[in-house]
């Protein structure tokens, strides 16, 4: 009998308990589970709040039409109109006439959703209705003591209602004391019933009458100057700006010894006629309203779709971001973590959002986060964030402002401490706009006598606005052979600034450069910024080069102040080598196709489940788990106001590098390479594999020859490295290779 029953137990508890075989001890643990779980969950209800809200504002437009039409023009509404009107004249009076406003109000209170969760709803109601009784006795008053109860003075009166209250108080304190204690009733209804919104409107005009009163300071080279800005309101932040890797400080300043030995202290660098670009002529953004009422229903939703699954889990806190909201989940004592992390598609499923992304821990703290995208996203312009880098001082120069975080505050990079950023994504997914931020900050914080900028845009479109900027050390840079050459003049750049340090007993250039406030026969070093928009073109042309040159400069040049951000779309191996990754740990990484892009850059997952134009995984390189940032976006008006108002300085700098006098090895090995390389690339490029016997076959040479070709093909970054009896891998695509082809016949 008890094998019947047991056979006839359902499925569904078979699969939820454990089988195990270890005597009678598992029945009695799993009915005290039982007893100790929650109760399941009740059924999603069809009348959604939305809903809910939509049918009280429909109800509300209907009473309010129909109140008016019995109010104004009972005829054509009936004897239900008619009796209606009379019941309000003898009720209200006067008041009659606000009574379909009132009701129309109420519809636009329903559909807009004004009242909010946390609001005092009944001291509102207790004061509402304080207010209209107190003016109903405030209308009555008026008629005279011995009649107020007649038809004609209720109709033309406060009604009955004011009657009530005006008749008793006229006859035992006489009118004066009625309309004293009417008009304090009013008053006290409305602080009853407006306390909040007065207060917070009282707040608004002192904070912008002292705003008015202080003028701003608009940072003007060295001197702080007052000016009047007619800026617009800016969004307020929820917090202070995130600095990675950490918050630059200013080095303590150092008196002179008393032996007479040069004190080390950085100092303001010297004063001249140039002039910072004001803040103003970036655009702000205005806050968009978000729904809390979205976030609580995807909150439900989290925490039913984990309890269906049995998993003891609440939802605890919700953070919310310019693209994504951040739900943190808290399991119960004894709940495994994996069972959370193992729905994400079932989560996706139960919030019709399929580009949700799970991770555990949230840093810092015992949660599992769930970031959803939210339904609206909130533009973030670099106008709204660029002040949060704080007053221009020699310690926080290269400070760049990147975007917002999930909780809506700043984000900010340092340059100097990273000391190098690599960018990486597809097609349109916000490199490009990512990098004009970065140096839209640099140009707004920094004089041509303190930054010099080498940028390289094989796309020839990119830096277009920025050519002949004073910043510039030489012209924008579209050929692999110049890019080759301005790398290898950055190396010995490199060697150089090392000798000078040496010779002054220095370990860092922002300690020579005080030095050389204090000695005018040595010239400060600016710091040197070198911008690559697009590392995989160079890296198929000149790939030796261009990745011996790099590879130096990313493991010696932070301490005689030379950086290096570099861009790709082609997140592979083969242009980001393991000898880049080792040296610039400080990467962004945009939407990619695949995981497998994902982990090339950052070395974990995550990027793929990116929504794009702008949306990035920011790795500083100190922070366990990358953070999730919505980039700043600037437009093409704004970076032409820039840098036409720095043109319009006509400031004349006198540094400035001839690269036809840097011998590179590029062109060199454009000439020497073998007459057939060209009708090999071609083969192999289509072929999709290349060797030295598929060479000696094609072309009809000897092995040696066909050995050397092969040997070039991978210096050109074309062919990958040998890998045994297997044949080479090809890295370009037959659509890139037709590139280069045009480039060298230019």
């Amino acid at each position: 009998m008890a094998q019947a029953q047991a056979k006839r137990k359902p499925p569904q508890s078979a699969a939820r308990g454990k089988a195990t075989s270890k005597g009678k001890a598992e029945p009695a643990s799993r009915s005290t589970k039982q007893k100790d779980a929650p109760p399941p969950p009740e059924r999603d209800p069809r009348l959604t709040p939305g809903r809910r809200r939509a049918i009280y504002g429909v109800i509300f437009v209907a009473l309010g039409i129909f109140a008016f039409l019995c109010v104004f023009s009972p005829s054509i509404v009936g004897p239900v109109g008619r009796g209606v009107r009379t019941g309000l004249a003898w009720l209200l009076g006067v008041g009659r006439f606000a009574v379909p406003f009132v009701f129309i109000a109420a519809a636009v209170m329903a559909f807009v959703g004004v009242a909010k969760p946390e609001a005092r709803l009944g001291l509102m109601a207790v004061g509402a209705v304080l207010i209209c009784v107190a003016l109903l006795a405030l209308f009555h008053l008026s008629r005279p003591v011995d009649s107020m109860f007649k038809t004609d003075e209720l109709y033309g009166g406060g009604g009955l209602i004011g009657a009530v209250v005006a008749w008793p108080l006229s006859k035992t304190i006489g009118k004066v004391g009625a309309y004293i204690f009417a008009f304090a009733a009013l008053f006290t209804g409305i602080v009853l019933a407006f306390e909040e919104q007065i207060l917070a409107g009282w707040r608004r005009m002192r904070n912008e009458a002292a705003a008015v009163k202080v003028p701003a300071l608009a940072s003007v080279g060295d001197g702080a100057v007052a000016v009047q800005t007619a800026d617009p309101p800016r969004p307020k932040t929820s917090g202070e700006a995130r600095v990675y890797p950490h918050k630059p400080t200013a080095p303590v300043p150092v008196q002179e010894e008393t032996d007479g030995q040069l004190a080390i202290a950085v100092t303001r660098p010297k004063i001249g006629k140039y002039k910072l670009p004001p803040s103003s002529i970036l655009n702000r953004s205005h806050n968009k309203a978000f729904s809390k009422q979205t976030n609580d229903e995807r909150k439900s939703a989290i925490e039913k779709t984990l309890h269906s699954m049995d998993v003891d889990a609440r939802v605890t806190k919700v953070s919310v971001g310019p693209t994504v909201s951040l739900f943190e989940v808290e399991v119960g004592t004894g709940e495994k973590v994996k069972r959370v992390t193992e729905l994400e598609q079932d989560i996706a499923y139960a919030l019709g959002s399929p580009d949700i992304r799970i991770y555990s821990p949230i840093p810092g703290r015992q949660a599992i986060g769930i970031e959803v995208p939210n339904q609206v996203r909130d533009s973030v312009l670099l106008g709204d964030i660029i002040d949060s880098l704080g007053p221009v001082a020699p310690h926080n120069l290269l400070t760049m402002a990147v975007g917002k975080d999930m909780s809506g505050d700043p984000v900010v990079l340092d340059l100097a401490q990273l000391p190098h950023l690599l960018l990486a994504g597809s097609t349109g997914a916000g490199k490009s706009c990512c990098i004009n931020c970065l140096v839209s900050c640099l140009l707004m914080r920094c004089r041509p006598d303190q930054l010099k900028l080498i940028m390289i845009d094989p796309k020839y479109v990119e830096f277009t606005w920025y050519d002949g900027m004073p910043h510039l050390l030489c012209s924008v840079i579209n050929e692999p052979e110049p890019a080759a050459k301005a790398l290898l003049w950055a190396v010995r750049e490199m060697d150089r600034r090392y000798r000078v340090l040496q010779k002054q007993k220095v370990v860092h250039i922002d300690e020579y450069n005080a030095v050389a406030e204090q000695d005018k026969e040595l010239d400060p070093l600016p710091k040197i910024v070198i911008v690559i928009d697009e590392l995989g073109d160079l890296m198929i042309v000149a790939r030796r080069e261009v990745e011996s040159s790099i590879s130096r400069l990313t493991a010696k040049a932070r301490a005689v102040g030379i950086h290096l951000i570099i861009a790709t779309q082609r997140p592979s191996v083969d242009v980001i080598t393991g000898v880049i990754k080792n040296n610039i740990t400080a990467r962004i990484a945009f939407q990619v196709a695949s995981h497998a892009d994902s982990r090339t850059i950052l070395a974990s997952k995550g990027a793929e489940k990116l929504l794009g134009k702008g949306d990035m995984l920011l790795d500083p390189g100190n922070i366990p788990q990358p953070a999730r940032v919505q980039g700043a976006l600037i437009q093409q008006k704004e970076i032409e106001f820039l840098t036409g108002y720095i043109r319009e300085q006509s400031y004349e700098s006198k540094t400035s590098i001839d690269l036809e006098n840097v011998v590179s090895e590029v062109k060199a090995g454009f000439t020497d390479r073998d007459a057939l390389l060209d009708e090999a690339a071609e083969y192999v490029v289509f072929a999709g594999e290349a060797s030295a016997s598929m060479l000696q076959t094609h072309l009809r040479v000897g092995y040696a020859r066909a050995r050397r070709i092969i040997v070039e093909l991978s210096q050109l970054g074309m062919v990958g490295p040998h890998e045994g009896s297997k044949s080479r891998k090809v890295l370009i695509t037959p659509e890139e290779f037709e590139d280069w082809k045009q480039r060298q016949k230019q």
